[in-house]
């Protein structure tokens, strides 16, 4: 998301082992000279074993990766506390066996056929490589069962290696008593610590070189040492905390990176992981590291734990920006239903020279449209030709509530219509929509009327205006399912119709808008909302304090090894079927096994599982399921996740705007321009293409995309800068006419 910020290609700080981004450290150095000698034989064990995130697994992909992948078959296999039968079934879907063939057969029958692959692999002269990651979570019959592949059934040998990764508990469970057989056929064994002092510097140079740095973000004299102080030399730490500075600097709009600006961010990334431990010892005086980068100590420090002292002193609090003001205020807080009173006597707005005096109504409906509707609301205000802008909910759901935070600043309370719209039928809903917004439109005489995404709400309220001859401004135009009998693509047209601005995406809207007959005078690419939305909640949520806690989540859900991936799945086709939501819960609970899930759930589907049966089989699982979230620790939680599953089209768009992978799951169609650049790729009710999917995500880092066109945070710049316009050209209209008269 902050790539273009600072000049670069891509992430640099990516949590993911990427083999590209290794760094030959002494310790990464010796080790990998010690798995070369190891791999030279064609069978036997090699065990790695070091602190989480210490480079395990991208010290082994990258000696992978030297080999000669046309005489090496590799298979990967992340394990939690499996026994010998499902550890047997997960090698054989790691080596391409079909994974639903591998879980209705026999253990005899799976123990067969991977002997007879491994077999097969021999005489054509190549060799198998597996990779058991996370390997002291294996229970005890896992161990001698690997041990057995390893050694073969026949008389003729077989080239499996065995490569077993783990954290610091693998060495002493490989050095117990009861299992000397692995003992002996183990080829080589190392164990990676952290990085040293004089190494930090030279990682994050390193790291951040490979995606065409430039010098900016700099690294001010102490700021190396501070990261080192707070992660201990880690490289996962020092990813994770370097990431997190790179987007501070992105949101406050600066590009250096000092020591105060480094203990800043990392105070707020422990509180938001629920790290409690003692915070670490300031660094002694040392010299400034960047004489040190070029030369590695002859001897790497094996640094587990930092010696808790007294935390340096938190840096003065830096001024905030003044926000730009208001140019003018109305309080205008009504609610429209049966009996509707309206003070005449309300204050009106005082409003500069040359102002359109008349407001903006901003109509909403769901929760995406409330963010979105935000984010323009903020471009808006910051242009003080503009008119006050009136948000009008259609709808009486919780959505401003929850979202309150992304309006800060705005002073919205005084400009709120709700219209209240529950219950009854569609074609009931939507006429009682329009009476009462007609009511709103007669009273208000606004200078335009802003609609999103095609919605429901959009058509009902922009036919009203339309028939009153009001201009209709249409955010995110031109989006289409693909699907010609779709009822939601007929309401998309039909309010894409009646727009007299169409304000698109993507490129593939403006074609889609032109193939269907509108005017290209009326529409304008200006790219996606959601990111401006993104930003302000990104700069909401670095001030939350511990939201760990807050969220009520398990202690060890967010420092699970493998991260956590966020669910999202409100779909009525996904969760008002008991079939299909019975069958994504199973998938969900063999995704969970890999990485703990968070599933932020809407109070309806929540109803429906009590209403299935099919909560307390969630509530068994590695899955925490929460209320619905604001914005802000939505966007919290997603920006930080391994991965994100879903059903909807607004998550799979954040998701490609934060670069973090995306699974679509359940009936229903993907958005396209999410799979086809961004970081989405559709799963449906497939549960061993899911399963694999969240390897990827674990081992390679998944499928990142990037951000389409545009898609950049100043969307809503672009609109208001056009609105401004638009509504300066209505405005002056009759003026020429008269002069022409």
């Amino acid at each position: 998301m902050y790539e273009s910020h600072f000049g670069i290609s891509g992430p640099p700080f990516q949590l993911s082992p990427d083999p590209s981004f290794y760094f030959d450290s002494q310790g990464h150095h010796e080790a990998l000279a010690a798995l070369r000698r190891g791999l030279t034989e064609p069978a036997g064990f090699v065990v790695v074993s070091g602190e989480i995130g210490a480079g395990k697994t991208t010290l082994v992909r990258t000696l992978l990766a030297e080999l000669d992948s046309a005489k090496l078959v590799v298979g990967q296999v992340l394990t939690t506390q499996l026994d010998d039968a499902e550890l047997m079934r997960a090698v054989a879907m790691a080596f391409g066996f079909e994974g639903d063939s591998a879980g209705a057969a026999s253990a005899e029958d799976v123990d067969r056929n991977l002997q007879a692959f491994l077999l097969a692999l021999a005489k054509e002269g190549r060799r198998a490589v597996l990779i058991v990651d996370e390997a002291q979570n294996l229970e005890r019959s896992s161990f001698h069962w690997l041990v057995r592949l390893e050694k073969g059934h026949s008389p003729t040998r077989i080239p499996l290696k065995v490569c077993l990764v783990g954290q610091p508990e693998l060495r002493d469970l490989v050095a117990s008593g009861d299992l000397l057989d692995l003992r002996e056929r183990i080829a080589v064994q190392c164990h990676l610590g952290p990085l040293a002092l004089a190494e930090t510097g030279a990682y994050i140079r390193h790291r951040l070189a490979k995606v065409g740095w430039k010098g900016v973000p700099s690294f001010e004299p102490g700021a190396f040492e501070e990261i080192f102080r707070w992660t201990g030399g880690i490289p996962r730490r020092i990813n994770l905390l370097c990431n997190r500075l790179m987007l501070s600097r992105f949101l406050s709009a600066t590009t250096s990176i000092d020591a105060a600006a480094v203990a800043e961010v990392a105070r707020d990334l422990r509180a938001e992981i629920g790290d409690t431990s003692p915070l670490p010892a300031p660094v002694a005086a040392l010299p400034v590291l960047d004489d040190l980068v070029a030369t590695p100590p002859s001897e790497p420090l094996d640094i587990q734990l930092l010696d808790p002292g007294e935390p340096a002193p938190r840096p003065a609090a830096r001024p905030r920006k003044e926000k730009a003001p208001v140019p003018h205020r109305v309080d205008f807080d009504i609610d429209v239903g049966l009996e509707t009173t309206i003070d005449e006597q309300a204050p009106q707005p005082t409003l500069p020279a040359g102002t359109e005096s008349r407001p903006l109504l901003c109509v909403v409906g769901g929760q995406g449209e409330h963010v979105k509707a935000a984010a323009l609301m903020h471009a808006i205000a910051a242009r003080s030709e503009l008119p006050v802008t009136l948000l009008v909910r259609c709808y009486a759901n919780s959505a401003f509530e929850r979202h309150k935070e992304m309006f800060g600043g705005l002073d919205v309370a005084g400009r709120l219509v709700n219209l209240g719209i529950a219950g009854g039928t569609y074609a009931g809903r939507a006429a009682e929509l329009m009476k009462r917004f007609e009511f709103v439109v007669d009273h208000c005489q606004p200078s335009a009327v802003v609609v999103f995404d095609g919605s429901d709400a959009a058509l009902s309220c922009g036919l009203v205006a339309s028939r009153k001859g009001l201009p209709v401004l249409h955010v995110g135009a031109g989006l289409r399912s693909g699907s010609s009998a779709d009822a939601s693509d007929i309401t998309r047209r039909l309010a894409d119709q009646l727009s007299d601005v169409l304000y698109t995406t993507e490129a593939q809207a403006n074609q889609q808008l032109a193939q269907e007959g509108v005017a290209a005078d009326r529409i304008r690419f200006v790219g996606n909302t959601l990111a401006d939305a993104l930003q302000i909640a990104l700069r909401s949520k670095l001030a939350v304090p511990n939201p760990r806690e807050r969220l009520g989540l398990p202690a060890n859900l967010l420092n699970d090894r493998n991260g956590y991936g966020v669910v999202i799945l409100d779909a009525a086709a996904n969760v008002g079927d008991r079939q299909v939501l019975a069958e994504l819960i199973n998938i969900l609970r063999a995704v969970a096994r890999d990485v703990p899930l968070v599933w932020p759930m809407h109070t309806r589907t929540r109803e429906l599982l009590a209403k299935f049966k099919l909560d307390a089989i969630v509530a068994s699982e590695r899955i925490a399921t929460l209320p619905s979230q604001s914005y802000p620790s939505l966007v919290q939680l997603m920006s930080n996740a391994t991965c994100v599953i879903t059903d909807s089209w607004s998550v799979q768009e954040e998701a490609t705007i934060l670069s973090v992978p995306c699974l679509t799951i359940g009936l229903g169609q993907e958005r396209a321009i999410t799979t086809a650049q961004g970081s989405n790729q559709v799963v449906g009710r497939n549960k061993a293409l899911a399963t694999r999917a969240v390897w990827d995500c674990i081992f390679n880092g998944g499928k990142r995309g990037r951000a389409p066109d545009l898609w950049d945070g100043k969307a809503a710049e672009r609109i208001a800068q056009h609105m401004s316009s638009f509504l300066a050209a209505r405005r002056n209209a009759p003026e020429r006419l008269n002069a022409g008269a």
